[in-house]
């Protein structure tokens, strides 16, 4: 799905052509916020974004306009697939943050449900942990019977102490005063920073450019760093 790229700048007005981000194919619309008709020219851009194709819109820096965007059915890209996806390296990072020996410590994944994105994080930490706690009221036994079957990894009730917790979902069980956060558009990393030094200065930590990077194959695990 194509995505749009909104650019505030003073020469801006609004309307929308096609670009490159780092590679990525975008409908790029640049716009002036600023003055009595920087309101008519974000909604030009809105306008011109959706009408191009493009539903979802990275924005750079601060932007408190998303209630205007949202009329032309537009909205900022969700990071959360792609934070999800770097789950077991966040994991193994917060560990050594911590002082803790992978092989020495246990790891809890927490969620409403064993999802696809819980499934695959565990079978990533099984060979790197000494065990795992899997919370989740929906799905949850199912795969620790599958862990301990594939590989032969001690899961430990959802009571148990660990290490290093994830959570999944919103809500989701959580007896840790510190976790974390996978979801939602603004994750909470414990403290952790997931950048991509290869990106311009002021685009290395903008999650929701490094999903879209992701998502259209331009970002690679080799490009991500996690300090």
């Amino acid at each position: 799905m194509l995505i749009g790229q909104l650019v505030l700048t003073g020469r801006g007005r609004g309307k929308a052509e096609a670009g490159r981000l780092y590679g990525l194919p975008v409908l790029r619309a640049e716009a002036d916020p600023s003055g009595l008709w920087g309101e008519r020219r974000l909604c030009r851009a809105g306008k011109g974004l959706r009408r191009g194709g493009a539903v979802r819109v990275l924005v750079s820096g601060e932007f408190g306009q998303w209630p205007l965007l949202s009329r032309f059915g537009l909205r900022p890209v969700d990071p959360e697939n792609f934070v999800r996806a770097q789950s077991a390296p966040l994991a193994l990072a917060l560990l050594e943050q911590r002082g803790l020996a992978p092989d020495r410590a246990v790891v809890a994944l927490r969620g409403l449900r064993a999802d696809r994105d819980m499934a695959r994080t565990a079978a990533r930490l099984c060979q790197r942990v000494r065990g795992l706690v899997v919370d989740a009221p929906r799905g949850g036994e199912e795969l620790s019977a599958w862990l301990r079957q594939e590989f032969g990894i001690p899961v430990l009730p959802p009571g148990e102490a660990c290490h290093a917790a994830l959570c999944f979902h919103a809500d989701c069980p959580r007896r840790e005063g510190e976790a974390l956060k996978l979801y939602g558009p603004q994750p909470n990393l414990a403290g952790l920073v997931l950048s991509a030094p290869g990106l311009g200065e002021g685009d290395r930590e903008d999650l929701s450019l490094l999903s879209a990077l992701w998502e259209g194959g331009k970002l690679g695990p080799d490009d991500i760093k996690i300090t």
